[in-house]
């Protein structure tokens, strides 16, 4: 149930609910200027969130944080790929209606597979059913979805319990306690890869990032770059995400000892 309420209040906070709850605040007082104010706020807001330029100032930060790997800068040493869950594509039609993944968890096992087929050590795709009894564990599918892309079956070890990223660190480090593990090649996306370096380490695990999926653009802006998009605008919300599970999980789990 706090699962849930923390999920449901993030969602309401973030884009686009909490601008529309903006929006209603200055509808119920439109016959005060201060109501108008907010409703203006609210959707000149979404169109500036909705945009490239915007969408790149949030996100750019995050995805800076660390360099894409280079496989020639690994150390020597025992060493595994932890892949981090993004989203469960649920009962997908083309597969016969077997939980497949989304968007986000798809690009995180391509590259987790590639750098297990290059550099040939286990991978530990890490996730529980959030918030679903009825969906397979994230772990469960990026294993499956890591066979199919090349990866050996025993090379695979899915951790499939966590619910969230300090879950998923939490879990792991029992799970390679006695592997005599030195390093955690860690896979997710660039603009989650800051959290996630954070929450590893505080687990006191030595951390490789490899973040993947970059959402920013590389191409000169046109025209088209100043209009809304519904796509740019999620990509928005996933960067105020981050800034706000940042600071929160630095409040709630800042202190805690390992």
């Amino acid at each position: 149930m706090g699962l849930l309420i923390s999920k449901s209040i993030s969602q309401l906070l973030l884009p686009p609910g909490g601008l529309i709850l903006l929006a209603l605040v200055g509808l119920i007082f439109w016959k005060k200027r201060w109501g108008r104010a907010l409703i203006l706020l609210a959707l000149v807001t979404f169109w500036l969130l909705s945009t490239e330029p915007v969408r790149d100032a949030l996100i750019t930060p995050l995805e800076a944080s660390y360099p894409a790997l280079k496989l020639d800068t690994l150390p020597a040493g025992n060493m595994v790929i932890v892949l981090l869950g993004g989203d469960v594509y649920e009962k997908a039609p083309e597969f016969d209606g077997r939980d497949s993944l989304g968007s986000h968890a798809l690009m995180r096992t391509v590259y987790a597979a590639y750098l297990a087929r290059k550099i040939g050590v286990p991978v530990y795709p890490t996730g529980g059913s959030v918030l679903s009894s009825s969906t397979e564990a994230e772990g469960v599918v990026m294993r499956r979805r890591l066979v199919w892309l090349g990866v050996p079956p025993a090379m695979i070890h899915a951790e499939v319990a966590a619910n969230n990223t300090w879950e998923n660190a939490a879990n792991l480090k029992s799970m390679m306690k006695k592997t005599g593990v030195e390093h955690v090649v860690l896979v997710t996306s660039a603009y989650h890869m800051a959290r996630s370096v954070w929450v590893f380490r505080q687990q006191g695990l030595e951390v490789i990032p490899a973040p993947c999926a970059y959402l920013a653009k590389r191409e000169p802006y046109d025209i088209r770059s100043f209009l809304p998009s519904w796509h740019v605008l999620s990509d928005s919300a996933d960067a105020l995400h981050e800034y706000l599970g940042l600071v929160w999980y630095k409040l709630r789990y800042g202190s805690s000892i390992h």
